[in-house]
């Protein structure tokens, strides 16, 4: 299959290429690395001073540990103040406070590093999902499915203080921006997908990965009607291995109202898949292995890392890392990944690994013997 850019009239930069080999790429060694619990959320948030915050959901608590191991505890089962019923998102907030996004509650809790409750907002809109939310500022930008909009997703921007929507808006279909040869399924969902889940700088720009990250699309101000720049990314078109069709093929057994073979699983590309972000040095990272399938872990993950320039994102290096890498965030010189990491038990290990990343330059892409 081939793949072409499509560009609007007003696109100022658009960078085109094919599949090919995979990019050069340099491992790295974590600097430190700390078990954590076991969670139904992937999200991760790293504080000043190497502090990694995750969520426990099955004790209601938010996890946060140092590189040295040190870890602290906070939160309870409940709806009152300081209490969760599902504390799926944590994030950075201002004045170097813990904000964490409660999906149940539809509420927004404020801690101090320390764990001690601040305050809470619980106005935000139903539906109000995705690891892509981020606090900038005073707001909290991210997307939601909109019930009286045909479940549109809308974009939208909070004030954190008060949960009300300070604006929103919907973006084009992604088949009316780009041309994917990713395959979807054959699903109106996947027909009419819109961009969404964009990630945002500390500026006003916004960046979408489209076609399961065959393209990046880059609004530079997330109120303008186009996109400044579409760009090819580092996606290769890769296929299941016999580990991923048997895996595959197991759960579809379980499953027989799913009409599809295993010459249909062999001939469907992996598509590109990982937690993504964009730190406050207008660096976009993504996780970009193709292990998609959830019994499988494998023993590295790929990160790849673009610069956010005026003319739209630009491809730097490609991090190799231990482990399947299922959450992760960057501060200043400090990237930390959550990871499980298989150890012989039927249910995987999860880890914090932190890395040191302020020697990492774009012209340092091999990995060292």
């Amino acid at each position: 299959m081939t793949s072409r850019c499509v560009a609007f009239s007003a696109l100022l930069v658009t960078a085109c290429g094919g599949p090919g080999d995979s990019p050069a790429h340099r491992y790295i060694e974590a600097i430190a690395s700390a078990e954590v619990p076991a969670s139904q959320s992937q999200s991760l948030v790293l504080l000043e001073g190497g502090i990694a915050c995750v969520t426990e959901t099955y004790w209601h608590r938010i996890v946060c540990t140092d590189p040295r191991g040190q870890s602290l505890a906070f939160g309870a089962e409940g709806e009152g103040p300081g209490e969760f019923l599902f504390p799926e998102v944590v994030l950075r907030a201002p004045e170097g406070m813990i904000g964490v996004l409660d999906t149940d509650l539809q509420r927004l809790s404020l801690f101090t590093e320390t764990g001690d409750f601040v305050t809470a907002t619980a106005n935000l809109p139903t539906g109000f999902r995705g690891s892509e939310r981020k606090a900038v500022g005073e707001t909290l930008v991210g997307s939601y499915r909109d019930p009286l909009r045909n479940r549109s997703l809308i974009f939208a921007e909070i004030e954190l203080a008060t949960g009300h929507v300070l604006r929103e808006r919907t973006f084009p279909l992604e088949k009316n921006v780009v041309d994917c040869s990713t395959p979807s399924a054959p699903t109106p969902s996947a027909t009419n997908r819109r961009l969404s889940s964009g990630y945002s700088g500390s500026d006003q720009s916004l960046l979408f990965v489209a076609c399961h990250g065959e393209f990046l699309v880059w609004y530079a101000d997330r109120n303008d009607a186009e996109p400044a720049a579409i760009v090819r990314s580092t996606y290769v078109e890769r296929y299941p291995s016999d580990r991923d069709v048997a895996s595959v093929l197991g759960i579809l057994e379980a499953e027989p109202w799913i009409a599809t073979s295993e010459e249909e699983v062999r001939a469907t590309p992996k598509v590109w898949y990982g937690p993504r972000l964009v730190d406050d040095r207008a660096r976009f990272w993504a996780v970009s292995h193709w292990e998609w399938v959830e019994e499988v872990i494998p023993r590295t993950s790929y990160i790849d890392m673009f610069d956010l320039t005026s003319g739209g994102p630009r491809y730097a290096l490609t991090l190799e890392v231990k482990d399947k890498a299922i959450g992760m965030d960057v501060l200043n010189d400090t990237l930390a990944v959550l990871v499980e990491r298989d150890v012989g038990n039927i249910i995987p290990e999860r880890r914090v690994d932190w890395y040191d990343v302020s020697t990492v330059t774009v012209g340092e892409r091999q990995v060292p013997n």
